[in-house]
């Protein structure tokens, strides 16, 4: 009972103070660190190994546990969630990819549509410096007071910075391609792209590290997720099947060596920390191997659900991968075909029990896990934009696509070239001042990050804000160093018409390319 009424004091008197001052300046500064997709399950026994020294280093000096993610775990809601503090729901961020429900086509998602402010334009109304560098779905780059380097994905090979000026500085610096596939006896050609790529943005992102003229600093390495995706296969080549004995010999260590050189450069980040920084290391999501597809639109097709004019379809599948179904309701999209109401509540429950029931015929195994309502694990104003039911695999398994038109059946190896995908659980570390040493019992959430970078600056915290800033990892010392202040700041981003005009025009001229950069 004593505990409970500490926290309900604290968490009044948070609220009180924060009708003050928006900044109460702490002498902190925040930094991150994301490594994009990495997961206790491979760094665990490098760090027994001996070989990740850096990352070892910051989990015996500091707080350490998993981090879930959100729901789907893909690093575009995801990255979205952590530096914005809200849900897709409210940020309005579902995937890579938004649909066009006139047209029936998808278009990519950009940092336009994100529709709540990330940490540094709080920051920037209390006149305060950030850096961002290759956050993923941070293009085109957000006016801050600081530096952005906008991230993965890139509609162009030019424009990715702000100030704009600063691109003709970044003499070297490579860009991460989108929709790649990873094709047989190319993939010295694919490592040698993801290596030029890191050692460009960790030799600018520690460049800016050390210039210390900023009160938060956050940095994505994402060819960590990238290589796992596609070099997976030759790390369990024996239990895979399908993968040449001589090729596997050959990239068998591709991972683990992408790792020690991040580990090297993380180390650099590191040295350059002085003893004022807070430094996160975390992942939007974690990871594990593919060995079997799921093919839901011809699933569906079998199941009766969905027509050859998907306007005619009661459920659409609509992302190129993943756990994902919207319903083709009336009051949702133009020629919808399933009334909202009762129709709308049998259809849902009839998919879920029946995705939950699905078996591979080839072995057994359950394939689905978990199935959620969008409308019991979102909210927002962007509710209506999400898909109407998400779920997500069991291990070993991946959401494909798959045509009815096309020969084979609804289960087979994976159609796409990944041999692994995400998890929900990724890597959470925190090492400096105030931080409490130790392994946490419980996971953190992602969506919890941006209050905490809030918390620690000494700014206020949005009421509307959906993350709570993180405790566990702290000592009692921090309530009196930064003390939580939540104040009712709006959350809401301005962006200017004629930049989403011209964005969307930019997006309709690439919709007849093959690929993004």
């Amino acid at each position: 009972m004593k505990s409970r009424t500490l926290v309900f004091l604290t968490l009044s008197l948070a609220f009180l103070v924060g009708c003050g001052a928006r900044t109460q300046p702490t002498g902190l500064r925040v930094a991150v660190i994301g490594l994009d997709g990495a997961t206790w399950n491979l760094l665990d026994p490098w760090i027994e190994e001996g070989i990740l020294p850096n990352i070892e280093r910051i989990r015996r000096e500091g707080f350490s546990t998993g981090l879930l993610s959100v729901v789907p775990p893909l690093s575009a809601p995801a990255w979205t969630t952590a530096i914005t503090g809200t849900n897709p729901g409210r940020h309005g961020i579902f995937n890579f990819d938004h649909f066009d429900r006139e047209r029936f086509l998808p278009f990519p998602a950009t940092s336009l549509d994100r529709k709540t402010k990330a940490v540094w334009e709080y920051l920037t109304e209390s006149n305060r410096r950030s850096i961002a560098v290759a956050i993923p779905l941070t293009s085109p780059p957000d006016s801050l007071n600081g530096v952005m380097i906008s991230g993965f994905p890139h509609l162009s090979e030019s424009g990715f910075t702000f100030p704009p000026e600063l691109e003709q500085e970044l003499v070297g610096y490579r860009l991460h391609k989108y929709g790649e596939y990873l094709m047989d006896e190319h993939e010295d050609a694919f490592l040698n792209h993801l290596y030029a790529v890191r050692e460009s943005h960790g030799r600018v992102g520690l460049d800016l590290y050390r210039r210390k003229d900023w009160d938060l600093f956050w940095f994505v390495f994402l060819g960590t997720d990238k290589i796992q995706h596609f070099f997976w296969k030759f790390m369990d080549a024996e239990q895979r099947g399908d993968v040449d004995p001589a090729t596997a010999e050959m990239y068998r260590h591709a991972i683990r060596d992408f790792w020690i050189d991040i580990d090297r450069l993380v180390g650099d980040f590191v040295e350059a920390t002085d003893s004022n920084t807070v430094l996160f290391v975390v992942s939007d999501h974690g990871f594990g191997p593919i060995h079997r597809e799921m093919r839901v639109l011809r699933w569906l097709w079998d199941e009766g659900y969905c027509d050859i004019n998907p306007t005619r379809s009661r459920v659409l599948y609509l992302p190129h991968y993943g756990g994902e179904l919207a319903i083709n309701r009336k009051d949702r999209f133009p020629n919808g075909v399933v009334a909202p109401g009762e129709e709308y509540e049998q259809l849902m429950s009839e998919l879920t029990e029946k995705l939950l029931a699905v078996r591979d015929p080839a072995n057994g195994k359950r394939v689905v896990s978990e199935v959620f309502r969008a409308d019991r694990i979102y909210s927002g104003p962007h509710l209506d934009e999400a898909p109407d039911l998400l779920f997500l695999p069991e291990p070993g398994y991946f959401f494909g696509r798959g045509s009815p038109m096309e020969e084979g059946g609804t289960f087979g190896v994976p159609s796409y070239t990944f041999s692994a995908f995400h998890d929900m659980r990724g890597i959470f570390l925190v090492r400096g001042p105030h931080v409490r040493p130790g392994r946490g019992e419980k996971d953190l959430r992602l969506l919890d990050l941006a209050p905490t970078a809030l918390r620690l600056l000494g700014e206020t915290i949005p009421l509307r804000m959906d993350g709570r800033p993180f405790e566990g990892p702290f000592e009692e010392s921090l309530e009196g160093a930064a003390p939580i202040r939540f104040a009712d700041r709006p959350i809401e981003r301005e962006v200017s018409d004629r930049r989403i005009g011209e964005m969307r025009e930019k997006l309709d001229k690439l919709q007849a390319l093959p690929y993004l950069r």
